[in-house]
């Protein structure tokens, strides 16, 4: 097993979330035009804390191997876990290993931090964690976005380790269901997202960041 890197950001560099805030969000765009701006801030701070306190509870049950849950939204982070959990009974080939591992890429100059370093059959593989609603839909959706967010992962990882890692997987769990949903990444796929979505987003947003 590799060692688990975990550090303080020590840079300027933007996160990987941030470089990816450029690309156009069609179906966030309209949820803004159809609700006022005091609903969608509380939405939206409601949302990221939820999904702060879930990718929480995951670290504390692989690092610590239980979950605590200490929120004011239990219904939804409650849902999320028993979602996690599901996850975890109907794929036990998946060993989780390290959680909340810190980047930082010299090379391209960004920041980020992956969830989850994890092993099937002894062939490592990088997880993203996401956290959505299901609605009306059997299992929450995974975005396009979410694509290059774990490519960028992948690629630092593999340049801080000079590992060779090409396999992702994304997890989307339910936060009004116990439901989740997955999508895996394979070497063709994490470079196509990296160099032809992430690293355009990064060169834009450099771009508006010296034109300021």
């Amino acid at each position: 097993m590799d060692k688990k890197i975990k550090r303080n950001y020590d840079n300027e560099y933007p996160s990987v979330t941030t470089v990816l805030g450029v690309l156009r969000k069609i179906g966030l765009e309209m949820w803004f035009k159809w609700h006022t701006a005091e609903f969608c801030d509380k939405a939206s701070s409601k949302g990221k804390l939820i999904g702060t306190q879930i990718h929480e509870a995951i670290e504390n049950y692989i690092l610590k191997n239980k979950v605590v849950v200490e929120t004011e939204y239990p219904e939804e982070v409650t849902n999320a876990l028993k979602s996690f959990m599901l996850f975890r009974k109907e794929r036990p080939e998946i060993e989780l290993e390290w959680s909340e591992i810190m980047l930082t890429s010299e090379q391209h100059k960004y920041n980020g931090t992956m969830d989850c370093k994890a092993k099937i059959k002894d062939v490592p593989i990088i997880l993203d964690w996401k956290s959505g609603e299901a609605k009306k839909k059997d299992k929450p959706d995974i975005y396009d976005e979410h694509k290059a967010q774990v490519a960028a992962y992948v690629m630092a990882y593999n340049e801080i380790n000079k590992t060779n890692i090409d396999k992702a997987l994304i997890v989307s769990f339910a936060k009004d269901k116990i439901a989740y949903n997955t999508y895996p990444m394979e070497k063709e796929e994490i470079e196509g997202q990296f160099n032809e979505v992430f690293l355009s987003s990064l060169k834009i947003y450099n771009y508006q960041r010296r034109n300021k």
